[in-house]
């Protein structure tokens, strides 16, 4: 994804999209992170990653780490499949109100 007055792949001399880098912290722990989004953005979705497992962690303290990551990723994925059920509601009634 490039934004407004960014380098071209040819102007670049690279054969790929350019990748922003970033550092976030997620659980105390620092991630090196190359992806096409804003760094800022990229530190958002960190933040927000950090609490769903501290919350995770502060609902349970005895769980591992490793098992709170995952239940946040099951609260990701909850929080996904819901607003997919919704968008799609969303649609049908743009459809039928045409």
């Amino acid at each position: 994804m490039m934004g407004a007055g960014s380098l071209g792949e040819a102007e670049r001399g690279v054969s790929g999209p350019r990748k922003n880098r970033v550092t976030v912290n997620i659980m105390d722990e620092e991630y090196t992170i190359r992806a096409d989004a804003d760094p800022e953005y990229m530190k958002l979705l960190a933040k927000v990653v950090d609490e769903r497992v501290r919350a995770a962690l502060s609902a349970n303290p005895r769980l591992a780490r490793s098992r709170a990551a995952i239940l946040a990723c099951l609260s990701f994925a909850d929080d996904l499949e819901k607003l997919k059920a919704r968008y799609e509601e969303l649609m049908r009634m743009v459809e039928e109100a045409r």
